[in-house]
């Protein structure tokens, strides 16, 4: 139905040629729709901020950074996992290896300098932990990303609830 529908190709959004294509281009492509987001009146409420906020960050992530697939012999033998997710609720791509650069001296310096804290840090040990949303990762580790300390640790409580039938 779609041409290459397995490659990476951004012009189909923007290319009348494609079956993908929608006017106007500045409200589609878009989130709604996506069943990842429900259906109906159990749709969820958020999916326009969502649409939002992804459109500004990876606006801005673009805006400041390079971003390309590793080259050479290094990028044949390690193919973007397009494909291959976790196996948790909030589904993210698995970690991959690619080449990240900053587009000029000018943005590396309005990133490093005009871009407040978000409020946390990652710390380095327990010991600096100030709250339950502060992530803890020591600097030996040599993960790319982990959901530890980013959601309340589940403890099976003593009496398990029951529900009556139908619920």
């Amino acid at each position: 139905m779609y041409p290459d529908p397995t490659e990476f190709k951004p012009e189909r959004f923007i290319d009348p040629s494609y079956p993908t294509y929608k006017e106007p281009l500045t409200e589609f492509p878009n989130l709604r729709g996506d069943t990842s987001f429900g259906y109906g009146n159990r749709a969820c409420p958020g999916v326009d901020l969502t649409n939002t906020e992804l459109v500004t960050l990876l606006g801005a992530l673009l805006w400041s950074f390079t971003v390309k697939r590793k080259e050479g012999a290094e990028g044949l033998a390690n193919p973007v996992p397009w494909y291959e997710t976790n196996p948790y609720v909030i589904t993210m791509s698995k970690p991959f290896a690619c080449d990240i650069q900053v587009r000029s001296e000018e943005k590396r310096r309005y990133i490093m300098d005009g871009c407040p804290d978000a409020g946390y840090v990652v710390k380095k040990s327990e010991d600096e932990r100030q709250d339950q949303w502060d992530i803890v990762r020591p600097e030996d580790e040599q993960v790319h990303y982990s959901w530890e300390g980013l959601t309340a640790r589940f403890e099976k409580p003593d009496v398990m609830p029951t529900y009556p039938a139908g619920v």
